[in-house]
């Protein structure tokens, strides 16, 4: 699990990087009015997408509160502390030092308003690059809210059940689409539970499969395979322009994103046993994952304000890559 999480940070981290520092590094601007990047190569695609690695994030948290407590009733007050534990320390430090930077876009409801878990909501806390990513952590927030209610639906009724309420959702905001929302469409399937509950549900779907039927996911050409398929969706996604497009194939993509890397996940998890330097190096960066989700940003920040990277290729794509991976995560 740890390495999923590593590989999911990676990708979150790769992509911000990228689209903050190549442009600086290009002779002639990208003719996209976006300024995004459309490379034929699948790999590349990844990292020009690498906003995917979030919904791998909110597919891991189902998948792994399903795991740990899949016919067992969960105490809600215990199961909400021991999220706090894991989110508030740094978060809080962060808001204090925001607050602090920016005293002037900070008031005490927006405060209470982040804090409260509503922080991808308007009226929130807005503190330049030190917020940028907080809205993720909100969405977390509130998918825990739901989590008690969702493993006992799934604990007494199986995957039926959540399948039933990712159906009942996917309607509703098809019916929102279908009111000509345009933008305010595309930031909430990506911005808010609204349009992330599916790739949680999904998550918590493939922990079910995972208890009962791990021996039919096993095996490294199956965990390829998955890797392949997933790879494949987000250079598909990548090529059709997908990400600023407001057309109605960006409804079932938030669907598609969750089942892709459900399957990985199942597959790997159900493989993967390895216990060598490599593989605890890895680990340890999957441990590190919410740290170095919330931090990383700034440092990508301050490098592209000091106009520091590296530039050993040429190739302003590769090496905002290089940067990315040789200092922005180290220093993460």
């Amino acid at each position: 699990m740890d390495h999923l999480r590593a590989y999911a940070a990676v990708l979150v981290l790769l992509y911000h990087g990228v689209h903050a520092i190549s442009p600086h590094l290009r002779s002639t601007p990208n003719s996209d009015p976006h300024g995004w990047l459309y490379p034929g190569d699948p790999f590349a695609a990844l990292v020009v997408e690498g906003h995917t690695g979030v919904a791998l994030f909110m597919v891991l948290s189902g998948f792994i509160f399903t795991v740990g407590t899949l016919g067992k009733d969960v105490r809600y007050g215990r199961f909400l502390g021991n999220r706090a534990l894991r989110i508030f320390p740094l978060y809080v430090v962060l808001v204090i030092v925001g607050t602090g930077a920016y005293r002037k876009s900070a008031d005490l409801l927006a405060v209470v308003q982040s804090l409260a878990g509503l922080g991808n909501l308007p009226g929130s806390l807005s503190l330049g690059d030190v917020s940028q990513v907080w809205w993720a952590i909100a969405v977390e927030l509130q998918f825990y809210l739901l989590f008690p209610l969702l493993i006992r639906l799934l604990s007494r009724h199986g995957p039926p059940a959540l399948l039933k309420l990712l159906a009942a959702v996917a309607v509703i905001r098809a019916l929102v689409w279908a009111t000509g929302g345009g933008v305010g469409v595309n930031s909430m399937l990506y911005y808010s539970l609204a349009g992330r509950i599916d790739q949680f549900l999904l998550g918590m779907v493939a922990a079910w499969i995972f208890v009962h039927h791990r021996d039919r996911f096993r095996g490294p050409v199956k965990v390829a395979a998955a890797s392949t398929l997933a790879l494949t969706a987000v250079w598909l996604f990548n090529s059709a322009h997908a990400y600023h497009e407001g057309r109605a194939g960006r409804l079932l993509w938030v669907d598609v994103e969750g089942a892709v890397w459900a399957l990985v996940v199942l597959t790997y998890v159900a493989t993967v046993t390895s216990t060598g330097r490599v593989s605890r190096a890895l680990a340890k960066v999957g441990e590190l994952s919410f740290s170095v989700y919330l931090l990383h940003y700034l440092v990508v920040s301050a490098l592209v304000t000091r106009r520091e990277w590296l530039e050993p290729t040429g190739r302003p794509v590769v090496d905002a890559v290089l940067t990315t991976a040789v200092l922005v995560l180290p220093v993460s």
